[in-house]
């Protein structure tokens, strides 16, 4: 006649109790750390979104001061290009009439500049020779 449980018995539904309320409290601590983790995501994800849609009205005006100031520089030297060019034509036609109206003295005046370019060139050429020697010395 078995009227009850046997102490082993009884033990083992103890312990199969305990492992059973352990496992449950392991299930629930992991449960709540995978919670605390997206919400932590969650977080970090949020202020990443809100700090990306600040950021990008700051950039689009560095972009748009940027193309601005390249816009302002490209014009500006074209305007110096145009500038240059009138100078020069200026000169051009300058250089001209005073060759029309005064054919021999333009004559001499470019005679006479290409007289001191040569003797530049000669005055370099022979410091250049000159060097050349006293280093190989």
């Amino acid at each position: 006649m078995n009227f009850g449980k046997s102490a082993t018995e009884k033990a083992q539904d103890a312990a199969s109790m305990y492992g059973k309320q352990v496992t449950n409290g392991i299930e629930h601590a992991v449960d709540s750390a995978h919670d605390a983790a997206q919400n932590a995501l969650d977080n970090v994800s949020g202020r990443i979104d809100s700090m990306q849609a600040q950021a990008k009205p700051a950039v689009d005006r560095f972009v748009a001061r940027g193309q601005e100031l390249a816009s302002n520089a490209i014009s500006g030297t074209r305007d110096a290009g145009v500038r240059a060019k009138k100078a020069v034509s200026g000169y051009a036609s300058a250089c001209e009439s005073y060759v029309t109206e005064q054919p021999m003295k333009s004559v001499a005046i470019a005679a006479a500049a290409g007289a001191a370019i040569a003797a530049l060139l000669l005055l370099s050429r022979n410091r250049s020779n000159q060097r050349t020697r006293y280093i190989e010395r």
